[in-house]
């Protein structure tokens, strides 16, 4: 049986109550890969009326599902907006050697409770140093595979959850069939 918590629709702001799945739920999904990585240099682009743009490149082991022993790797467009909230644009590849699977990655990178993060201007200068703490990674991702035996894949959306240190660069993330 599933069970439920309920929070106001935030999305559509009109106070419908949205069934959130709880943890046991999440974990009951089929697991489609966990990788842990590392983050490249961010390169700030420049400071935009949504926020700060950095590009930086990753990759990382799966460490976990069908693909485990594959590489992950990608270019994470990443904007952190004022309020500290992190927008991921992230296309990813995935190859163990015998499969390769695109993965088109939308999610958030969110701030611990009451980390103040300083201007955005502050950010964009060199030797600005993030503190070493974890930040939830939370998506989704559109998979996409020609490989016959991964060909249900193309059809499911993977939830994420993890975290990301924009210290250390150190990257945990899960993706789950939803």
């Amino acid at each position: 049986m599933q069970t439920y918590t309920t929070q106001p629709d935030r999305i559509r702001g009109i106070g419908i109550q949205t069934p959130i799945a709880d943890s046991a739920t999440q974990q009951a999904r089929p697991l489609i890969y966990r990788f842990e990585g590392k983050l490249g240099d961010m390169y700030p682009v420049g400071i935009f009326p949504e926020g700060i743009r950095f590009h930086n490149q990753f990759e990382g082991t799966v460490v976990d599902g069908p693909f485990a022993g594959g590489r992950i790797f990608g270019l994470d467009q990443f904007m952190l907006r004022p309020d500290g909230v992190g927008v991921i644009i992230a296309p990813e590849i995935i190859d163990n050697g015998e499969t390769r699977v695109s993965v088109d990655v939308r999610g958030y990178v969110v701030p611990p409770e009451g980390l103040a993060m300083p201007p955005l201007e502050v950010l964009a200068q060199p030797g600005f140093e993030f503190p070493d703490i974890d930040f939830r990674v939370t998506g989704s991702a559109l998979l996409r595979t020609a490989d016959p035996a991964y060909e249900h894949l193309n059809r499911t959306v993977a939830g994420l959850e993890g975290t990301v240190n924009l210290a250390t660069g150190r990257l945990v993330v899960e993706a789950r069939a939803l």
